[in-house]
């Protein structure tokens, strides 16, 4: 009875609420129903399975309720605290569970997605910070040196700003306070290209020296660390009592002129390869072409030397050094900026220019310059200086000996300048490299630019090949042969023709033979890999320098690259022209468009046809003209400052470019030369390598063929002349027209059964390419390919009437084999590219037509 009687555990889960706090009421309940059991097994061993009232059983019922129902009580004040601590969070589900589980991970992947970018932008950050800010130097700073004789460097070394010496104290340890006792040394700031010069003074009476490299000087002499100290900065001078102390003349260097040497005791490879004197607007400047680091340059001097006169030039190499001969020569050291010529293309080494002050007084015009970075040591180099009034180029006319000018009290005159510089043109080229031994095509470059008016050419021989030095050395020295008799017509325009003018006869009385100069470039730094392609930028501008009042236009091109004018017959013409239309008194540079002639383009018959009343001879020398040969140019030209290349006023340019000029004198700039009037033709394989340049759209441009007869007489009289000197090669013989005339009789004496067996096979393939239904069976026999014959030949014949009903007449019938004959050319046509091709007609208009090669 009493088992049968006791409560369902099913009831007791029912009362527990839902959610999780039902699933903790289950757990329980469960207890407790346990615990009953517990009892009740208790209660039936105690009295011994004997019957009880119904009210005990009830009674302990109610106990077991009522703590059943107290539990439920706590439990549910523990959760509504669990509720009111989170703020008012709602129970979840399990799918809510799940949701917020993945929305999580979403969550975490994309913070690791931006942590991951972040870190790599900082990392660029830092690389680009490396690369870009360390080295980055401005054009004015300072850095405080020893003080007095205490020996220590005010502030100690910042940055980057010592220079990248290994032992600094040993050059700079050289002042006390006795000798700068006099308080007269200063720094200079150069700003928007004008000299300040500011007086220095010493803080609490102390003497110390410095100079100033790349910070701001304040006012009163403060130095970037933050005390007042008297600088020997960029342009000042060293006093004269430490002067004395310094090495005297290098007796055991020679000077030269247009040769690298080396700067002795830097960290990176300096080298300097010539010195000008630079006087325009006013200024004094020692201006030296050299070559050095990039970033960071170090910091060198210039070293000024004075001779009793010039004429002791040539005797400071060879004389001996006796303590007479070194009291002959007096010195300057001046603090040097390096100025690093932009174009530079971001390599190791770079172009730069040493500027070095001459300030007067007290300094006057040296006869020689060396660049120091240690002032103990020896110098390690020796330059003349150039574009002095002592310059033998600006002397007085004649051959005097220099003892006889000593004698009449001569020394010298300045530099022409403005309208009294010689009308004349010179060329610079780049050093030429890879043992560059194109002879024939040199002597074409040079006499092309000379029936152009060019007179002086400048090279510089880093390697060149045995042929082309003999022939540049044959011009050096005056060898070839200078006479021009030939003559040429320039072609006539539609209305001249319509007229019946006669064509203008075009000479040249005014040639003369070019003039060369070879210096040599024996640089000692890798191309392309630490200095841009031989160092070209330090020969652009020394070349500048080199020519700058000796002639009044100066061209900077390359090896296959000609300025070519459309209307006149020399450059000088051409100039003349532009300054008369345009006036501008400004014009500093004259910048020409370039236009590819790919070398990959076939050649143009005519080079071939040979010269007017010429022999074979001069037949083959028109034949191998590059400029004569070819003629067809990509269409479109490339815009100004791409690929173009000018013509300078030297005396306007202060630092020269490869397409441009990128820095003019004051108040000067450039002109752009429309294509009308003349272009750069620039001679070269496709850019990229391949052929797919010349698909391209073209266009024949024969401007240079008005050069052509007195081109070639040109040519052909230096290479007869030079053949046996430079054992130069053979010219490239000329296809034979005889042997081509029997080449085509033979071709058309051929028997006609071979062409109409070639005829039908071409016929055959037609019909099998474009009817196929009208075949039958297949066989392997003879007779049924010559029925498929005769139906494709009638089937061509039918086609043919069809398509020309007016023009041709009922009573001419079709032969069977002319159908193939036909048939023939259409195929090659096919297989040929199609090309449209523009041609310049006299008036200079661009007219499209279809061509198929």
């Amino acid at each position: 009875m009493l088992n049968s009687r006791s409560p369902p555990q099913s009831k007791q889960q029912q009362q527990s609420p839902g959610g999780s706090a039902g699933s903790i009421g289950s757990v329980g309940s469960l207890n407790s129903s346990s615990s009953s059991s517990h009892l009740l097994g208790h209660y039936q061993s105690a009295y011994g399975q004997q019957g009880h009232s119904h009210a005990c059983y009830q009674h302990q019922l109610q106990l077991q309720q009522q703590q059943q129902h107290q539990h439920q009580q706590h439990h549910h004040h523990h959760q509504h605290h669990q509720h009111h601590h989170h703020g008012g969070r709602t129970t979840l589900t399990p799918t809510m569970k799940r949701g917020k589980k993945q929305w999580g991970t979403r969550e975490r992947s994309g913070m690791s997605f931006l942590i991951v970018i972040t870190f790599f932008a900082v990392f660029g950050l830092i690389i680009l910070t490396e690369v870009f800010m360390i080295d980055e130097r401005t054009h004015s700073g300072m850095l405080a040196m020893r003080a007095g004789t205490g020996g220590v460097i005010q502030g100690g070394r910042m940055g980057d700003s010592l220079p990248d010496y290994d032992n600094v104290k040993d050059d700079y340890d050289l002042l006390d306070a006795s000798i700068l006792s006099d308080n007269k040394l200063g720094f200079i700031q150069l700003r928007d290209n004008k000299l300040k010069i500011q007086e220095a003074a010493g803080a609490d009476g102390q003497r110390l020296t410095g100079m100033l490299l790349n910070g701001n000087g304040g006012g009163g002499g403060a130095g970037a660390f933050g005390v007042n100290v008297p600088l020997i900065p960029w342009g000042q001078v060293l006093p004269g009592k430490v002067e004395e102390t310094l090495p005297h003349f290098p007796f055991g260097t020679r000077p030269t002129d247009g040769a690298w040497q080396v700067v002795n005791g830097t960290r990176f490879k300096f080298f300097v390869y010539s010195a000008y004197f630079d006087r325009r607007e006013g200024a004094r400047l020692v201006r030296v072409v050299g070559a050095t680091k990039t970033r960071g340059p170090e910091r060198v001097w210039c070293r000024f030397w004075y001779g009793p006169n010039p004429a002791n030039a040539s005797e400071a190499g060879s004389s001996s050094s006796s303590s007479s001969a070194r009291a002959k020569f007096t010195s300057a050291t001046v603090m040097a900026r390096v100025k690093i010529i932009r174009e530079n293309w971001n390599l190791k080494y770079s172009a730069c220019f040493i500027l070095c002050p001459v300030r007067t007084p007290p300094l006057g015009v040296p006869q020689y310059v060396s660049v120091v970075s240690r002032l103990r040591a020896p110098p390690g180099n020796l330059l003349i200086l150039r574009n002095t009034d002592q310059d033998a180029d600006f002397g007085p006319t004649g051959h005097q000996s220099n003892s006889s000018k000593r004698a009449a009290g001569v020394t010298g005159r300045h530099p022409p300048s403005g309208e009294n510089i010689p009308d004349r043109i010179a060329v610079c080229v780049k050093p030429f490299h890879f043992n560059y031994d194109q002879a024939l095509y040199l002597m074409e470059y040079l006499e092309f630019y000379a029936l152009l008016g060019v007179s002086h050419f400048t090279f510089y021989n880093h390697t060149l090949g045995p042929h082309a030095s003999c022939v540049l050395d044959s011009y050096q020295q005056g060898l070839v042969p200078a006479t021009l008799t030939a003559f040429d017509l320039e072609p006539l325009l539609p209305s001249e023709v319509a007229n019946n003018a006669t064509p203008r006869v075009l000479r040249s009385p005014n040639y003369q033979r070019p003039t060369v100069s070879i210096l040599p470039w024996n640089l000692r730094m890798r191309s392309q890999k630490e200095i841009r392609t031989e160092g070209l930028f330090a020969a652009l501008n020394d070349c500048l320098y080199r020519t700058m009042y000796r002639y009044k236009y100066l061209a900077l091109v390359d090896l296959d690259e000609f300025i070519v004018p459309r209307y006149t017959d020399t450059l000088n013409d051409l100039l003349n022209s532009l300054n008369q239309r345009f006036r501008n008194r400004n014009t500093g540079a004259y910048s020409f468009q370039n236009a590819f002639y790919y070398l990959q383009f076939a050649d143009d018959s005519l080079a071939s046809s040979g010269i007017e009343g010429g022999n074979d001879q001069l037949a083959s020398v028109r034949a191998s003209l590059v400029t004569q040969r070819k003629t067809r140019r990509r269409y479109k030209l490339h815009p100004q400052k791409q690929r173009s290349k000018y013509i300078c006023k030297p005396e306007a340019v202060v630092e020269a470019g490869n397409h441009f000029v990128w820095e003019f004198a004051p108040g000067k700039g450039s002109l752009n030369v429309p294509p009308k009037e003349a272009i750069l033709q620039h001679y070269r394989v496709c850019e990229f390598g391949g052929n797919d340049c010349i698909k391209a759209p073209s266009i024949v441009d024969r401007t240079t063929t008005k050069y052509v007869n007195r081109l070639v007489e040109r040519v052909d009289a230096v290479y007869r002349h030079l053949r046996q000197r430079c054992d130069l090669p053979a010219l490239p013989t000329l296809p034979n027209p005889k042997r081509s005339e029997e080449k085509l009789k033979m071709k058309e004496t051929k028997p006609k059964s071979e062409d109409t067996r070639k005829q039908v096979g071409t016929a055959t393939e037609e019909v099998k390419k474009d009817t196929k239904t009208a075949t039958t069976t297949a066989t392997t026999s003879t007779s049924t390919s010559t029925t498929k014959a005769k139906v494709t030949t009638k089937k061509v014949a039918t086609k043919q009437e069809k398509s020309n009903p007016v023009s041709q007449s009922p009573s001419t019938t079709l032969k069977p084999t002319s159908a193939p004959k036909q048939s023939q050319p259409m195929a090659s046509v096919r297989k040929k590219r199609k090309l449209i091709v523009f041609e310049v007609n006299d008036f200079g208009v661009p007219v499209a037509r279809v061509e198929y090669q």
